[in-house]
């Protein structure tokens, strides 16, 4: 009773005080690492997403390619199927919900480390000019494309860096894509949807 009647000393008060201190550090720790562990997550499924959208993009391009030629703008007629290393040109249709029609399709890596695609109408036999480019992923290191087909021997080919037939498609189209950050690219490999070892037709 007598020392409930003199309360508490200015010493154990400040032990209070202190375990209160070290106890609201450590709640304001745990909070604001949970935080940073949401934005973080957040971050990295954003760019997920992204990466998926672009290879759903790719898939369902490269896959509609069409064994189509067309006159450009000098009036000389534009290859069927460029394929280089870090491009590809190829002509396929838009998406009914994106206006339809069909292009030809430019995809690169351009400066800044960004994966983009140029798109430019066909009408009237003739390329009417390019759109501006759209950016399909950002954060992007490399990217290199292998093509696998017939030749016009007949004969199968191997995976090639380059593709050595423009009047020609390729049966494959291989993507390898190097990205910034810890989400990584699945080596993709998109099969075109037509038996297209055959020579272009003039649109």
């Amino acid at each position: 009773m007598k020392r409930a009647a003199q309360g508490f000393t200015l010493f154990e008060v400040l032990v209070v005080f202190t375990l209160l201190g070290i106890l609201l550090a450590l709640i304001a720790g745990a909070i604001t690492g949970a935080n940073r562990a949401m934005v973080k997550a957040e971050r990295y499924s954003t760019r997920l997403d992204e990466v998926r959208s672009t290879q759903n993009f790719l898939h369902t391009a490269i896959g509609q390619t069409l064994p189509l030629a067309a006159s450009g703008p000098d009036a000389t007629q534009a290859p069927v199927f460029v394929g280089e290393r870090h491009s590809v040109h190829f002509y396929a249709p838009l998406s009914a919900h994106l206006g339809g029609g069909l292009y030809r399709y430019s995809v690169t890596l351009a400066a800044g480390q960004r994966l983009q695609v140029i798109v430019q109408r066909l009408r009237n036999q003739a390329l009417l000019p390019a759109q501006e480019p759209q950016v399909l992923l950002h954060q992007v290191h490399s990217v290199n494309f292998s093509y696998r087909g017939i030749s016009p021997k007949g004969e199968a080919t191997d995976w090639l860096d380059h593709w050595p037939w423009p009047a020609r498609l390729p049966i494959s189209v291989r993507v390898d894509v190097q990205l910034a950050g810890p989400v990584t690219w699945p080596l993709q490999s998109i099969d075109l949807r037509l038996d297209l070892a055959s020579e272009a037709r003039t649109l």
